[in-house]
């Protein structure tokens, strides 16, 4: 398609690929404000904005135009003409053949069989309208693509993490060796679209940030009386940035990666709760909240199988594709399988919480379950921000909402083609 070749050549003129910032004190921080890379990983970042106008794109139900985007690219550019692509995330082999380790994606792997059985095949079932997607709704299919999106990124963060971490173990630990995969891993998490609404950290989730970040700041709101697990992300994050520098803590660093893959299984939990309860719809069944709950769920469902796979099956099942009807328990009998994995995920009923809209008297998910012998922690952080972004913002919140920056501004011409 020429029309795709015009983007690639587009973005190749664009500045930063993932490198050493020019001046040094200069890289770009992220959506939170808070956490401070010490390479440019803005292209990183930017496949968040990939996700986003997908989703503009599907509401304007141009599903060739989503698909372009999703096996060429739009926003994040690899540098030579080369873009990095929401397809080539979902097909990754994220251990790269047993490299690096990454039970979080090899949960999923073995979960679900293939590594395009996580995610790929769901997303490019309803981009065609083929498989089980054939003549489902807009709805269903819009919110299939668009929540497994999300899950990709998510997947994709924990094998930059992983990466780190084992580029750290190889004393790889200068800026541009480890700290620069965990840099990665945290721009493919939080993202860098400036909110359009508060801090980027405080308060409601602003709504247009498109990133797993954000998704778990939703759910941190729905559960308002657990763990703000969006606010704890930077500060662990921050912990192992500063322990792959220049010198390897494996502890500290592994225990970062283990609560990421905790603050996950929580978001996940939390869906399949609220997603369950929405699709039941007091009778009247919402197969959009079906695939949402289902999409959300699968965000971690892997990581979680690693802990007990015959339950999680057990909730993968209440959440089939083909469901034409919710049973009006389906949220308690998940409440019920999830809580006692909770000790061994590392979490605790506090921590979950309890969804804001069920808490009416009699209801099973009216409160959290007993942490009684559970005593786990989501584990160590630091805010002691590293001191190397003093770079003054240049996207504008009207380039954020209009769907371009001014990379992809190059590519109009393009995308005036798709509409």
């Amino acid at each position: 398609m020429p029309c795709l070749r015009i983007v690639l050549v587009a973005a190749c003129f664009a500045s930063g690929f993932g490198k050493a910032c020019t001046p040094m004190e200069s890289c770009p921080k992220l959506s939170d404000g808070l956490y401070c890379p010490v390479n440019d990983v803005t292209e990183h970042a930017d496949i968040n904005r990939d996700v986003k106008l997908i989703k503009e794109l599907l509401k304007a139900n141009d599903y060739t135009s989503a698909k372009a985007v999703y096996t060429s690219g739009n926003f994040s550019s690899k540098g030579g003409g080369i873009m990095r692509t929401l397809q080539a995330l979902a097909q990754k082999d994220m251990t790269v053949n047993g490299k690096y380790t990454n039970v979080f994606f090899s949960g999923a792997l073995d979960l679900y069989g293939s590594i395009d059985g996580i995610w790929h095949n769901y997303i490019i079932a309803c981009l065609d309208d083929t498989g089980f997607c054939t003549g489902k709704s807009h709805d269903f299919k819009s919110y299939v693509i668009n929540k497994c999106l999300i899950g990709v990124v998510t997947a994709y963060a924990t094998y930059e993490l992983g990466a780190a971490v084992w580029k750290a173990g190889q004393n790889m630990t200068a800026d541009g060796e480890a700290a620069y995969a965990w840099d990665e891993g945290a721009a493919f998490h939080i993202g860098n679209i400036e909110p359009v609404i508060g801090d980027g950290y405080t308060g409601k989730a602003p709504g247009n940030l498109y990133s797993p970040y954000e998704f778990n700041w939703k759910r941190d709101d729905d559960f308002d009386d657990g763990l703000s697990t969006h606010a704890a992300a930077p500060p662990i994050l921050n912990l192992g940035l500063l322990n792959v520098r220049g010198s390897y803590d494996a502890a500290k660093v592994a225990s970062a990666q283990l609560a990421m893959y905790k603050i996950y299984a929580i978001a996940a939990i939390r869906s399949a709760l609220k997603y369950a309860n929405k699709a039941y719809n007091n009778g009247t069944f919402q197969e959009k909240y079906l695939a949402e709950g289902w999409a959300y769920w699968r965000s971690a469902s892997g990581y979680i199988s690693t802990v007990n796979k015959t339950i999680v099956q057990q909730v993968d099942a209440l959440f089939d594709l083909s469901l034409t009807d919710m049973a009006a328990d389906t949220d308690c009998l998940i409440k019920s399988l999830m809580e006692p994995l909770y000790p061994d995920l590392g979490i605790t009923c506090a921590m979950v919480g309890t969804w804001k809209d069920a808490r009416v008297s009699g209801h099973c998910l009216a409160s959290a379950c007993d942490d009684t012998g559970n005593s786990a922690t989501l584990g160590d952080s630091s805010t002691d921000w590293v001191d190397m972004c003093k770079a003054v913002p240049t996207t504008s919140i009207s380039e954020v909402n209009s769907g371009f920056t001014a990379k992809a501004a190059m590519s109009l011409p393009i995308l005036a083609i798709f509409f």
